[in-house]
């Protein structure tokens, strides 16, 4: 087989995977209800004969983090089925999203597993005629639902890597696992994917993300550096009193939420390396003459090495225990979401380096650089390189209209050619007879 020709030849893949990616991006759905996503996913592998398995097959309940209640699962379900979701698949998940195709070429080899998430983000879409979804007919239907981050490119790209991989599986070795992952945003569906023990004979891991400050034809080749991050809800109890005619009888919850933000900002200071920490919203109170007695703060922890964000999220905790103490409260933590620090294996490189150099789009190659934000593929790559496999994030340039989690983001579409030809490219060096 000449592999440089059957890259060129995958230009015929470039109008389907901009359709899928446009219909993905149509019916955005949040993380653990991608219910829809998940049906059109099964729906494709099915009519391409490709094994795979779904749901609850790839999913450990116990590390289920930030899972939607069970009418908001309903709802989700029924809203996907009204949007063109196969109802007998819907069953078959069991109420759990996330899919993952099996591709088995028949011969010994390596076990290789390409990971693609596929949640959007709780945004409302920017409706504004000059936004290109708005004016192509795709922005999201679902009310405070939008890709604002490129996992509808990351799903379509998987999906298109599955079909050219099948059709040349005769020419490979070995195993590939395509795993359609569900709920990155808030760092809360990989660690779930890891536990369910589906990479634990996994010889190599890859993955990536469009965008991400890279320019389309530009490829981050390792990706090093990733903050290892907690996501959480603390509530602060308090109690009510008039705020004019008795306000010592009150314990302000608003108080003492806002001396918490206070302290715990200090948290981040350490020599050891970067940390991060940071409140993102304060909510509380009932009304402008009552004294406050209920307040929720949702805050993040970030550390370059696990140990470090482990300091900050203990100062972070302390902080809000010691101020709900200060001002006669009581507080109540809820973990929502985490992700551990990791970095790319340099032995994979090269297999990266041998296969961008095939396409032509690929104009600047880099072959190390930092991602100083948080990724819970961080989880899956640390799960293979626990058993001595290797792991790689790619950063795959894409232009993009706004920055990543904006109203009025959109992708380069012209970014997923040239991430299927790299994918295919890659995995021919890994896996090639």
């Amino acid at each position: 087989m000449n592999i440089e020709e059957y890259l060129s030849g995958l230009e015929r893949f470039a109008v389907p995977m901009t359709e899928m990616r446009r219909d993905f991006h149509r019916y955005a759905e949040p993380g653990w209800k991608e219910f829809r996503t998940t049906a059109k996913i099964i729906a494709c592998l099915k009519e391409h004969g490709i094994p795979f398995q779904y749901g609850h097959e790839i999913i450990n309940r116990e590390y289920l983090w930030s899972y939607p209640s069970e009418a908001e699962i309903d709802q989700s379900i029924a809203r996907a089925v009204s949007q063109g979701a196969d109802p007998a698949v819907i069953d078959q998940m069991e109420r759990m999203t996330g899919a993952c195709a099996v591709i088995e070429t028949g011969r010994p080899g390596p076990v290789l597993a390409l990971r693609f998430d596929i949640d959007c983000n709780d945004v409302g879409e920017n409706t504004d005629p000059a936004h290109p979804p708005v004016s192509g007919g795709f922005c999201s239907e679902n009310s405070g639902c939008m890709h604002a981050c490129g996992h509808d490119g990351h799903a379509s790209l998987g999906l298109a890597v599955c079909m050219a991989l099948n059709e040349i599986k005769d020419e490979l070795s070995g195993t590939v696992r395509v795993i359609f992952q569900p709920a990155e945003e808030g760092v809360r569906g990989a660690q779930s994917v890891a536990e369910s023990g589906i990479l634990d004979d996994v010889d190599m891991f890859l993955t990536s993300h469009l965008g991400m400050g890279w320019k389309t034809g530009e490829l981050a080749a390792l990706s090093r550096g990733f903050l290892s991050t907690t996501k959480i809800d603390a509530e602060i109890t308090g109690l009510s009193a008039h705020a004019g005619a008795s306000p010592q009888d009150g314990n302000n919850a608003i108080l003492a939420a806002c001396a918490a933000a206070l302290a715990m900002h200090t948290a981040c200071q350490d020599a050891r390396g970067m940390a991060r920490i940071n409140v993102g919203t304060i909510n509380g109170g009932t009304g402008r003459n009552v004294v406050a007695d209920r307040a929720v703060l949702k805050l993040e922890t970030r550390g370059e090495t696990a140990e470090i964000e482990r300091s900050v999220y203990k100062r972070a905790m302390d902080s809000i225990e010691g101020a709900a103490a200060m001002f006669g409260c009581t507080a109540k933590t809820e973990v929502k979401g985490s992700a551990s620090s990791a970095d790319s294996d340099k032995e994979l490189e090269p297999y990266i380096a041998r296969g961008a150099a095939r396409v032509a789009e690929i104009t600047n190659y880099v072959p190390e650089s930092g991602f100083s934000g948080s990724e819970d593929a961080t989880y899956l790559m640390a799960r293979v390189q626990a058993h001595g496999g290797k792991a790689a994030y790619m950063c795959i340039g894409c232009d993009i209209a706004a920055p990543h989690h904006n109203n009025k983001f959109n992708i380069d579409e012209r970014s997923l050619l040239i991430g299927l030809k790299l994918y295919v490219s890659i995995v021919w060096e890994m896996l090639k007879r």
